[in-house]
């Protein structure tokens, strides 16, 4: 059976994007702080528009926060440096089961945000 959410895929992925890791990690502070320092001012006044604004930059903060945090897991497979039989395999069972978990943690941010638009 062929699998298309594999390891390797987002090993690949994950290293044609090496070199945005630490910028979106970065952003993700910056957004985390910039949702903090608007939630303080929607406490004092409360625009509408204003209200929006912080919970796309707080799904925005998540989402890149999840996408570096995937660069960093599979950027590099400790199942292709093992010269040795069971620890590569004990390897490639871990880097299959962060695939899974990533194949759901991906979307999620972007997901939550749309089903917060439609029912709110």
């Amino acid at each position: 059976m062929k699998y298309r959410l594999t390891p390797a895929l987002f090993n690949n992925i994950a290293i044609t994007c090496s070199s945005y890791r630490w910028k979106l990690l970065a952003w993700s502070g910056f957004s985390f702080a910039l949702f903090f320092m608007l939630s303080k001012q929607i406490e004092q006044s409360t625009p509408i528009v204003l209200v929006w604004f912080a919970i796309f930059i707080l799904f925005a903060a998540l989402q890149t926060l999840v996408v570096a945090s995937f660069i960093f897991f599979f950027v590099t497979l400790q199942s292709t440096k093992q010269e040795n039989k069971p620890w590569q395999k004990f390897y490639s069972t871990i880097e299959w089961c962060e695939a899974i978990v990533f194949s759901v943690i991906l979307p999620l941010p972007m997901m939550l945000f749309v089903y917060a638009l439609i029912i709110i």
